[in-house]
């Protein structure tokens, strides 16, 4: 589900998730779902031998699966917004609450779209520690198996394949069209993806060479908005703070990272939550001496197949 279809909300803070992730892009895309706030996220690591196909009267092959499952701990994001008494004595003396419902609607959205940009943000960057949610970019890691640490129920060999260093710089033609191979071929390893996630540099940068070769596009997100396509694939811009210009190949540390997504509750890449957004208003918690509202969501990634992401680091402009 997207975030508003778990989240439920009406009214005011139904506009507020709506300039959330209008303003956050990769929140119009990732797919949530509803689960405990301890919970098991069990890979498909299924295993099948022989053939489907049999001869009349003979037996099926029956292979015996067995589970994975690894726990899943959501951490929590959220956010208050104070505005003290004095302010709201104002509205007595002129006798119109107006300005103050104005003033408490502009801090509400501040809020929200500051919380949204840090889930972007940790969406990608999160290290897992406590407090934090793990970030796609530290459950696939820029490093061999060694340098991976298991998560999720996957072993550290599984995830260091989910990364192809490109060790590319995108400035010529020719390193441009190796890159194009090297993007068509990790396309192909993430059936039915759903999103090409990099940030504002490499996006850009993506979009001339999509035009170039005539793989442009334009699309609409499920939210309404507009958004570039590379081979009908959406083109998701994110913040350097979401994903860096400044990692490393060894040498050079202007590097960054493309993502390759499946988003999909289901055998993809999705975030649980128990609780979608949940949002309390001004009159509804009160805290003497200010008037608070608070916004909050509780998640954390799951992956259930190691063909629904692929990262491909090392890449320069």
């Amino acid at each position: 589900m997207k975030l508003d279809q778990i989240s439920k909300l009406t009214g005011r803070s139904a506009g507020l998730l709506s300039k959330m992730v209008t303003l956050t892009p990769l929140l119009q895309f990732v797919e949530f779902r509803q689960d405990y706030s301890t919970s098991l996220n069990t890979p498909d690591k299924s295993s099948f031998s022989g053939s489907a196909a049999r001869s009349v009267g003979s037996a099926f092959t029956k292979d015996l699966q067995t589970p994975n499952p690894e726990k899943v701990l959501l951490a929590s994001y959220g956010r208050e917004v104070a505005v003290d008494d004095l302010y709201k004595f104002d509205a007595d003396i002129s006798g119109s609450p107006v300005s103050l419902q104005r003033y408490y609607d502009r801090q509400l959205s501040a809020a929200a779209i500051r919380l949204a940009t840090e889930i972007q943000n940790a969406m990608l960057a999160g290290t897992g520690a406590a407090p934090q949610m793990l970030g796609i970019s530290n459950f696939v890691k820029d490093a061999a198996a060694g340098g991976q640490t298991a998560a999720l129920g996957f072993t550290t060999a599984e995830q260091a394949a989910m990364n192809t260093q490109v060790g590319l710089q995108l400035n010529t033609t020719a390193n441009q069209d190796a890159f194009l191979e090297i993007l068509y071929k990790e396309l192909a390893k993430v059936p039915g993806a759903n999103a090409i996630v990099c940030n504002v540099n490499l996006a850009a940068r993506l979009t001339t060479i999509a035009k170039r070769i005539g793989a442009a596009g334009e699309s609409l997100s499920s939210f309404g908005v507009p958004v570039n396509t590379f081979n009908n694939v959406p083109i998701v811009a994110l913040p350097t703070d979401a994903i860096p210009q400044t990692e490393s190949d060894g040498t050079n540390t202007d590097c960054t990272s493309l993502y390759i997504l499946r988003n999909a509750e289901e055998l993809g890449v999705a975030f649980n939550t128990n609780s979608g957004l949940q949002f309390q208003d001004f009159t509804d918690y009160q805290t003497s001496p200010q008037g608070v509202a608070r916004l909050q969501i509780n998640l954390n990634l799951v992956v259930e197949r190691t063909d629904a992401l692929r990262r491909l680091s090392r890449i320069r402009l």
